[in-house]
């Protein structure tokens, strides 16, 4: 059997294909990453654009749910 991704917070509002692309978006946003100064798995998004390690503290600016280093 095949795991659904999970919509919480939506439930059958909005239509589907705004439900798949918040899905998508949401999934992006809180996946693990890695540092790319320390190799830190405590790297996450601060606000939109601003990312850093809770490790080393290293900044760096990227797109607002993503990081492109």
């Amino acid at each position: 059997m095949k795991k659904k991704k999970s919509l919480k917070g939506l439930g059958a509002r909005y239509g589907i294909k705004i439900r798949k692309q918040y899905t998508k978006v949401h999934f992006t946003l809180k996946q693990k990453r890695t540092c790319p100064q320390c190799g830190s798995t405590r790297f996450g998004r601060d606000a939109v654009g601003i990312w850093s390690c809770k490790k080393c503290l290293y900044k760096v600016a990227g797109t607002a749910y993503d990081i492109k280093v």
